[in-house]
């Protein structure tokens, strides 16, 4: 008798269980609308840009992604600044860098202008002509911090990977499984290897990461 109890007991116990799980609430999901100043800031945009953070909530499948995205633009000079430049006259660029004119050297490209400790800086006219860019004796360029936004890494970005110099035909398609894994790792992504492009709601939909000597 008490044999036959416990068998009904675990069966009572299964039936509870079932029907639990089968009346068992579905959540749904609902997020603010997104902001129509970031709309009108980003959407439909591409940018030069850094990953400058991350953070996540959740664990592997379930796992939720926020990147911090700091845009940037190249350092511009006005052209009446750089073919005027004089000795002494200082240069101060948008990363705080500051330095004094020691000497100038123009070619048919732009001026090459040095400082007092041997560095020495290239200025060219930048493609629409309006403006003079720098770079360092190495060729790094000079950026300014614009803005910086924080947005969901959503599963469905398309991530281009031209980051070898051999391949020339075009960048190669990757998802977000390989984005997130060069996240988690550290990769650089930086201005001058990396562009962010958003939709015209504001949603991050493609991150082409291209070859520098600086990744």
């Amino acid at each position: 008798m008490k044999k036959l109890t416990a068998i009904l007991c675990a069966l009572l116990l299964v039936c509870f269980t079932t029907a639990a799980f089968a009346e068992a609430p579905v959540s749904n999901l609902y997020k603010p609308n997104t902001s129509e100043t970031l709309k009108a800031l980003i959407g439909g945009k591409t940018f030069e840009a850094g990953i400058t953070g991350w953070e996540s909530v959740g664990e592997d499948e379930d796992a939720k992604f926020t990147l911090s995205i700091t845009v940037y633009e190249r350092d511009r000079f006005e052209p009446s600044v750089i073919e005027n430049l004089a000795e002494h006259d200082i240069l101060r660029f948008g990363n705080g860098t500051t330095m004094m004119v020691m000497e100038v050297i123009r070619d048919e490209f732009g001026a090459i202008v040095k400082d007092g400790f041997d560095n020495s800086y290239s200025f060219f006219k930048a493609e629409d002509g309006n403006a003079y860019i720098a770079t360092t004796d190495t060729e790094n360029p000079f950026y300014t911090e614009i803005f910086m936004v924080k947005v969901p890494l959503e599963k469905d970005v398309s991530f281009l990977d031209w980051s070898d110099p051999e391949n020339l035909e075009g960048p190669v398609k990757l998802g977000f499984d390989e984005l997130i894994t060069l996240i988690q790792e550290g990769k650089d992504f930086s201005p001058y290897n990396t562009k962010v492009t958003f939709d015209e709601n504001g949603k991050l939909i493609q991150f082409l990461y291209s070859y520098s000597p600086w990744n």
